[in-house]
């Protein structure tokens, strides 16, 4: 529904619009790669689906990349509304924005073609999806890519952020007159008064919205950062015979062994892109009107109705009898 409503024709193409487009698509992507690992859980943890080699193979490096995409998505938004709330005269250009990310969906193609085709894949019960085996000279630089490409980001978009912040405390701190919706009234279409609202009410209006759409980010992906540091700290460790030490010292325990994996790497990212339509329907008042007079939201609903009504009907009759 989100990317139906922001490929509208109607609607205007702005580079907000674009990367929202953009972020709907991968948030559909990653919500339906959650499938395979719901179902090998779901069978004991049993293979299931990744006994396929294609299957295996395809899902853990597509998803490797919807994951680092996603998060340069969110960079894109985030980075691109505190400048324009620092410098408001500056005029960000869409193709350069645009540009950078089809630059880096480029560069994800090629770090698979080289280094993630190279790699060997096998199911792991522990965190019930495939691995790499990690086995092969080039896995640390892939690894390490990963990490960099993951971490990098996040650490743009959290400075970002609390510039955001620190700016829009500035500007209400010097607001005075002219609030989010001014005390100006201005007759509507049909003679009535209603509230003027500035265009810079509605620019800091949209920032609150990216400045939301930021921090749902980080909260859910916050367990995958802090896994990834375990991780990295676990991997950079040698007992006598040159061996990695994992699972100990930090994975020795059954809930970090059996379910952080899946938990902080898969469904954290899967919550993250659910709730990206709720904000969507709380904070953009064009998608909950859409949303409301959809046909096939209405069409559901009718349908809801009528089954309740007749739900309600049968528990009348059993009452009666």
């Amino acid at each position: 529904l989100a990317i139906s409503y922001f490929t509208r024709p109607v609607l205007r193409r702005d580079l907000c619009s674009s990367l929202y487009i953009a972020v709907a698509i991968v948030d559909l992507a990653v919500c339906s790669f959650q499938i395979p690992v719901l179902v090998s859980l779901i069978a004991a943890r049993q293979a299931v689906l990744y006994d396929i080699a294609f299957i295996c193979i395809a899902w853990r490096m597509i998803f490797k990349s919807l994951s680092r995409l996603s998060v340069f998505l969110v960079l894109l938004l985030s980075v691109s509304r505190t400048i324009s709330l620092v410098t408001p005269l500056l005029v960000i250009n869409k193709r350069h924005v645009l540009a950078a990310l089809y630059s880096f969906i480029a560069y994800l193609v090629i770090e698979l073609a080289a280094l993630g085709s190279q790699e060997g894949y096998s199911y792991d019960p522990s965190g019930a999806y495939c691995f790499e085996d990690g086995k092969i000279p080039t896995s640390l630089y892939y690894n390490s890519l990963y990490i960099i490409t993951l971490g990098a980001p996040a650490i743009i978009i959290f400075l970002s952020f609390l510039v955001s912040v620190v700016t829009i405390r500035k500007s209400m701190t010097k607001r005075s007159i002219f609030k989010e919706t001014s005390l100006c009234k201005l007759p509507d279409h049909l003679g009535r008064e209603r509230p003027y609202v500035s265009a810079d009410a509605t620019k800091r209006q949209a920032t609150r919205t990216i400045m939301i759409f930021t921090l749902t980010y980080m909260i859910f992906n916050l367990p995958h950062f802090i896994n990834m540091i375990l991780w990295s700290i676990q991997m950079s460790c040698k007992d006598s015979a040159a061996n990695s030490c994992y699972p100990g010292p930090y994975y020795d325990f059954y809930f970090m062994f059996c379910y952080i994996w899946n938990i902080s790497e898969v469904f954290s990212c899967g919550m993250n892109s659910a709730c990206n339509p709720i904000i969507y329907y709380c904070r953009i008042s064009g998608y909950r009107t859409w949303l409301q007079e959809c046909r096939v939201v209405r069409t559901v609903r009718e349908r809801m109705n009528r089954h309740s009504q007749r739900l309600l009907l049968y528990l009348r009759r059993g009452d009666a009898n």
